[in-house]
């Protein structure tokens, strides 16, 4: 099967494709990460605990973070315990079908769990711009940083989401938990390698980026503005493209055009072979179809396509570029995609560094999928029963 083109150049391209690239592994022996037994405590205070926290635009500012309410509708994307992949920024995700509770971003400030102080100071940590596309999800990237830490760690985080004035919405304090490196991602039936529980599969969180020029998630909608397509009215009668004897257009419509990766499952087996179902949804233009003398929305055809993929898959020794030598992965995950239902249908698939593998979290770092010396993270996670908790 010919090789597909990666994802961030085709949606600048027409946003009809897209490429999803592996990588990655980490790997934590525990039976139930959601739901540590004695989770083990950190010695460092509260701000050497801090200075270790990675955000894409965070400020420092001394003091309290600002005090917020209590009794939000909000959501949030884990159920009790957040757990950070060393190096690399996981999502937390608000949900607030209340419009007038849209999070813009959230205050936070560590809480050691020796001594229960809190910092000194406090973050303030915008959403990520690039997926503002949703009325209803914000998300927020926090890393860790783990040199000169052992792991496991854990500790809590003060988290206050605040609105697009900066008044706090809600507060809520969280247990973090920072796991140690460990590597099997051969481990089956549930044991915490690749090979998850039987009906479970691996569902798509997140990919970005590491230079942050591209992202998305599945509630990311690419082109949500639309596009305008140039046309012309010829004495009342509507052309897509010139009027008889000119070369210009003299009329253009906008069209409510747009393209979302909506979900992203994958499975693996025991005899390495895996499987995966895409579902991606948008809105192509009609301008054949549609009225340039009009002044009305251009016409669409909306779709919801599924596609199956099939293939084998084989883990390897890594080869890490000098930019990511630090990161100590060991293992690279290769990825062959041998059928797809519709046949030739939906995007490609093909390997990377393991970095990140436990019972719940698999990230995978895709080496340079475009030539321009940026890595793709992309991250999945298993054994979801409910996609929003409570705040």
């Amino acid at each position: 099967m010919k090789p597909f083109p990666s994802l961030s150049r085709i949606i600048r391209l027409g946003l009809f494709c897209v490429v999803v690239l592996f990588s990655c592994h980490k790997v934590s022996n525990e039976t139930d990460p959601g739901n540590p037994q004695n989770p083990p405590q950190s010695s460092l205070s509260s701000d050497a605990l801090s200075d270790h926290l990675q955000f894409d635009n965070g400020v420092k500012h001394q003091g309290s973070a600002p005090q917020g309410p209590s009794g939000s509708s909000l959501k949030i994307s884990f159920e009790d315990t957040l757990f950070l992949a060393d190096r690399v920024k996981m999502p937390v995700k608000f949900l607030h079908m209340d419009t007038t509770q849209n999070v813009s971003g959230i205050f936070l400030q560590v809480q050691a769990v020796v001594n229960g102080s809190f910092a000194s100071y406090y973050y303030d940590v915008p959403e990520v711009p690039i997926v503002d596309s949703s009325d209803t999800v914000s998300i927020i990237l926090i890393g860790f940083d783990p040199t000169d830490v052992k792991s496991p760690t854990s500790f809590n985080i003060r988290i206050i989401p605040y609105n697009k004035d900066h008044q706090p919405i809600d507060e809520a304090v969280k247990p973090v938990k920072i796991s140690p490196h460990h590597v099997n991602p051969n481990g089956s039936n549930g044991s915490c390698g690749l090979v998850t529980a039987q009906n479970e599969t691996w569902d798509w969180v997140m990919s970005y980026m590491m230079k942050g020029t591209f992202t998305a998630t599945p509630e990311t909608i690419f082109g949500g503005d639309g596009q305008f397509v140039n046309g012309s009215c010829c004495n009342g009668f509507s052309v897509y493209g010139f009027c008889p004897g000119t070369r210009t257009t003299n009329a253009r419509l906008h069209f409510n055009t747009f393209y979302q990766i909506a979900g992203e499952q994958l499975s693996f087996f025991d005899d390495k072979g895996f499987e995966r179902r895409t579902v991606e949804r948008g809105a192509n233009p009609l301008p054949d179809s549609s009225d340039f003398c009009l002044p009305f929305e251009g016409r669409v055809s909306n779709f919801l396509s599924e596609t199956f993929y099939e293939g084998h898959y084989v883990v390897t020794p890594a080869n890490l570029p000098s930019d990511l030598q630090d990161y100590h992965d060991s293992l690279a995950l290769q990825m062959t995609t041998e059928s797809t239902t519709p046949q030739f249908s939906g995007y490609g698939n093909g390997g990377g560094i393991i970095h990140y593998l436990d019972c719940r979290n698999l990230v995978l770092i895709g080496v340079d999928p475009e030539g321009f010396g940026q890595h793709l993270v992309k991250i999945y996670q298993t054994g979801i029963f409910e996609k929003w908790f409570e705040f």
